[in-house]
């Protein structure tokens, strides 16, 4: 392989969208599209959208309290 084709492989064309990632996104990479933005992996598409990874049954809302 040339190193020309090494350099292109190794381009950055954008960075994740996630802003608590900002990893660079490389040409060839998977990524995932959400809108007109690309994220780096799974885990940041569910962060951009507002989701967030909890024990069920343990969610306790702001100002909302459980009595057991």
């Amino acid at each position: 392989m040339s190193k020309v084709q090494d350099l292109e492989a190794d381009e950055v064309i954008d960075y994740c969208a996630n802003e608590k990632c900002g990893k660079e996104i490389h040409i060839g990479q998977p990524v995932t599209k959400f809108g007109h933005e690309l994220l780096c992996s799974g885990k940041c598409l569910i962060e951009r959208i507002g989701g967030v990874t909890i024990i069920a049954g343990k969610e306790v809302k702001p100002g909302y309290e459980r009595n057991r």
